[in-house]
């Protein structure tokens, strides 16, 4: 598969030599990255099957350009028909069908009555785009409560909407807000193969008024759609679906030699107003990443600082809420490079398909393929990289810096552990997961919660293992107090500090983020005492609460607040780096809070700084500035 650029979108061509094709319509949101090793999954059969492939990412979503600012759904279509004619201009083919997942499937209908398309595949379509709409509602609402984000805490700007960290155009939301496939006349094409998720969606009747107005279809099972439809950790492959799928897109197609019209660009760059983007392989071609680099380069590589963006858990490299994509264009802006990556096994990466699910993916060997693009970027010019991670994400980048001399930075946000066993894969990092002991506490006061133990509903072991280990670990921190860290060298907690203390005594500056609902901060407690106290022996470690950030930092408002600490550290690094200094500008006391707007103080501290130095770094922002 090769990676590709047209009108601004980004894409994989999946290369065959059959006399047909098949272009792949993304569904929405989050979605789109709980199915994306499955939309891969089918490309990769239609291509050994002899069919070629186009699957791509709408204006604003996944890695494409940002166009307006806001994800309108209303041009999915008019996109559909632009990857149509960029599939027959490098393939040289003529017939074309289509197909999707959920919304995707929807897209795919709309485009198909603008242009004649073969056949189409839609698995488990959304007939009625106005209970599509209002199941996103519900989830975003479920997110803000579980989360903890309330109205204070988001700032949605005039006409969009925020749906899981997807800023959507509401005048696109009300065009398409009430429409429903059977209200249509038109079918999309004359062959069409309907899964059924077996959810009250109305697939069965879209099928029927499919066949009253002279369509051939056909149906099938979406068996174990519940499982597919998950988080993208947890997802499973729907293997008997896509086997199926493949087999009935590819019917009636032929191998033949053809001359396409275009040549597919070896080394394609995606170009915007403020960065330049390249897809790039590592590691001997078997990690994907895109590089993005400021458009305006101010200074030269071996003298800035470059962000290197771990997988948040098995999502890939576009990140939860598309953040990864955020967060390095805005520090392009800020005249800052950074490389997303997927680690192998993951994303777009070689081998992703068949590792038995992204859960499965080994966090250390995470960690060694950013430490591999670490080397890659050296070799590029960049002499001091920062690494970047949220959840598992963070704890890979923890082993990327303890693996590579070259990190001078570290960002964890919400890490799901400091230390775990060698070999732990991301399910079993999950399954380890401690809860937060003042959380637990406080469902022992309630009297609703041991009724749900009395019934079988809930179950006290978690909680009693949890504050169990965290009893251990106090008395423990307090013998190695009074002995002076002599008697308990082979504790969790001394074995974290230690690595702590040999990365500060390296040079490594460390931001460590939390939200403060989340059970990382218990891990925090535990290891570092209350509130990071033992944080304060290293001149280069600091520990912020962001009151406002959720764990996957899908929060807009978070969102700045990350991407300010994020440059602040970097500024550090650079400064550090020219004057050779001991002691990093510190942003924060430990221990202290990132507060909710208008409260940033501290967020940007150092900035002015870095100002006052004469840096040929861009300057912050004025959010930057005013905050600090």
């Amino acid at each position: 598969m090769k990676p590709v650029i047209f009108n601004g979108h980004f894409g994989w061509l999946h290369p065959a030599d059959g006399n047909k094709g098949v272009v792949l319509c993304n569904p929405f949101g989050h979605e789109a990255m709980w199915l994306h090793q499955a939309l891969r999954e089918l490309a990769q059969r239609l291509a050994a099957r002899g069919v070629p492939v186009l699957r791509f990412d709408y204006r604003g979503t996944g890695d494409s350009i940002d166009g307006e600012g806001l994800v309108c759904p209303t041009d999915w279509a008019d996109e559909v028909i632009e990857a149509i004619d960029y599939l027959r201009s490098i393939t040289g083919i003529e017939r074309v069908s289509l197909a999707g997942f959920r919304l995707g499937a929807t897209v795919a209908a709309w485009a198909a009555r603008k242009r004649e398309i073969e056949s189409i595949a839609m698995l488990a379509p959304v007939r009625s785009t106005r209970l599509f709409w209002r199941e996103m509602n519900i989830l975003n609402q479920t997110w803000k409560q579980t989360a903890g984000v309330g109205a204070d805490h988001e700032q949605t700007q005039p006409g969009a909407r925020d749906i899981l960290g997807h800023r959507v155009s509401a005048q696109a939301l009300e065009t398409i807000g009430d429409l429903d496939l059977c209200n249509e006349p038109q079918v999309p094409a004359q062959r069409i193969l309907i899964a059924h998720s077996g959810q009250r969606d109305g697939s069965h009747q879209l099928t029927a008024h499919y066949e009253r107005n002279g369509a051939c279809v056909e149906s099938v099972a979406f068996e174990n759609y519940t499982q597919v439809l998950q988080t993208a950790w947890l997802t499973e492959l729907p293997e008997l679906l896509l086997n199926r799928v493949a087999d009935w897109l590819s019917e009636g197609g032929e191998r033949c030699v053809r001359a396409p019209a275009v040549s597919v660009d070896a080394s394609p760059v995606l170009v915007s107003t403020s960065a330049m983007e390249y897809p790039v392989h590592v590691a001997g071609g078997r990690v994907f990443c895109i590089l993005c680099e400021p458009a305006m380069r101010r200074t030269a590589r071996e003298h800035t600082p470059v962000l290197l963006i771990a997988n948040t858990a098995a999502t890939h490299h576009v990140g939860d809420g598309r953040f990864g994509v955020e967060l390095g264009r805005e520090l392009a802006k800020r005249g800052f490079a950074s490389l997303r990556i997927d680690a192998e096994g993951l994303g777009d990466s070689c081998s992703a398909a068949r590792t038995g699910g992204p859960g499965q993916t080994v966090l250390d060997a995470m960690g060694g393929d950013l430490s591999r693009a670490a080397d890659w970027l050296a070799g590029r010019g960049y002499r001091d990289v920062v690494v970047f991670g949220i959840c598992a994400g963070a704890y890979a980048a923890l082993q990327a810096t303890r693996l590579h001399r070259s990190v001078r930075g570290l960002i964890m946000v919400n890490p799901v552990a400091f230390v775990l066993p060698d070999g732990c894969t991301m399910q079993g990092a999950a399954e380890r997961r401690p809860g937060s002991p003042r959380v637990y506490l406080r469902s022992m006061m309630r009297a609703g919660k041991w009724l749900e133990v009395i019934r079988g509903h809930a179950r006290l072991g978690p909680a009693l293992r949890t504050m169990w280990r965290h009893a251990i670990a106090y008395v423990q921190d307090m013998v190695a107090a009074w002995s002076g860290e002599v008697l308990c060298p082979a504790t969790e907690s001394h074995k974290v500090r230690k690595l702590f203390q040999r990365l500060d005594a390296d040079g490594v500056h460390i931001r460590l983020l939390f939200s403060p609902r989340d059970h990382s901060l218990g891990e925090l407690h535990m290891h570092f005492g209350v509130n990071g106290r033992r944080l304060k022996k290293l001149s280069r470690a600091h520990a912020l609460i962001v009151r406002n950030m959720d764990h996957e930092v899908l929060s807009r408002i978070a969102r700045e607040d990350v991407i300010a600490v994020c440059e602040e550290l970097l500024r550090a690094v650079f400064h550090s780096a020219a004057t050779d200094d001991k002691v990093s500008p510190v942003p924060k006391a430990v221990g202290a809070t990132v507060a909710s707007r208008p409260a940033h103080a501290g967020i940007g501290a150092g900035k002015n700084r870095s100002a006052s130095r004469g840096s040929d770094v861009p300057a912050s922002s004025p959010r930057a500035k005013n905050s600090a």
